[in-house]
């Protein structure tokens, strides 16, 4: 079965290829290159993770994969330190109910993940201080990070929980739960939605807004996973 791939460089040395027809599978790596290589392999194992989660998925025999679009990052004209990430041409299809359905329940994976990698870390890791320029280097700054990117991303579409993330709870897990009750309560709000926003240069749709909300607590969840093999 052949797949479409949408390629973007994230960041320097940091390519993704997102699989369009499989909802919450991409893979990354440091080349265009090398991340579309990769790509059948990184179908396959998400096949395996949506079995192991209860939903059981065979991945087919042949994996092909073309790409449809690549995008380069560029930085914003309105802020140069903002680099604009992609808009891809499947990013303007409305969600439709069962996108949204389906995307609920790949969230609660997610979800299911990262709790599941926080509760394996030793006490210690959870005790440290996100203090600046560092926080990312402590679990309680990534799961600081990864509520805030996720109230952010809704934010594009006027739809974050208050006016301001600052307002949030300061604990990074009350935070996280407070800011997933409200995502999940505004997915279906924007079934059939059509609306494109730009900010600071960047399109963003609700179709965008699911797709970056799935991928951002993944890629942070297998890195908080990595501090706990590193710790070992």
């Amino acid at each position: 079965m052949r797949y479409r791939l949408a390629v973007e460089d994230m960041e320097p040395e940091h390519w993704i290829a997102w699989a369009l027809d499989v909802p919450g599978c991409f893979g990354s790596a440091r080349t265009q290159e090398e991340a579309v290589a990769n790509a059948p392999a990184r179908i396959a194992e998400h096949f395996t993770w949506l079995t192991k989660h209860g939903r059981p998925a065979s991945a087919p025999d042949s994996i092909e994969t073309a790409v449809a679009e690549v995008f380069h990052s560029f930085p914003s004209k309105e802020d140069p330190e903002y680099m604009v990430s992609a808009f891809f041409g499947d990013d303007r299809r409305p969600l439709t109910a069962d996108d949204v359905d389906y995307g609920l329940w790949l969230l609660d994976c997610t979800r299911r993940d990262l709790m599941d990698a926080v509760t394996a870390l030793p006490p210690d890791q959870l005790d440290r201080p996100a203090v600046a320029p560092k926080e990312f280097e402590t679990v309680p700054g990534i799961l600081n990070h990864i509520a805030i990117a996720e109230w952010w991303y809704f934010d594009r579409l006027d739809m974050a929980l208050g006016s301001n993330w600052r307002q949030l709870p300061a604990d990074p897990l009350t935070k996280l739960e407070q800011v997933r009750t409200h995502s999940r309560a505004c997915l279906p709000k924007l079934i059939s939605d059509t609306q494109i926003v730009t900010l600071v240069d960047e399109a963003w749709s609700a179709r965008k807004v699911l797709r970056r909300t799935l991928w951002h607590e993944r890629d942070h969840t297998r890195q908080i996973a990595k501090l706990t093999h590193d710790s070992s």
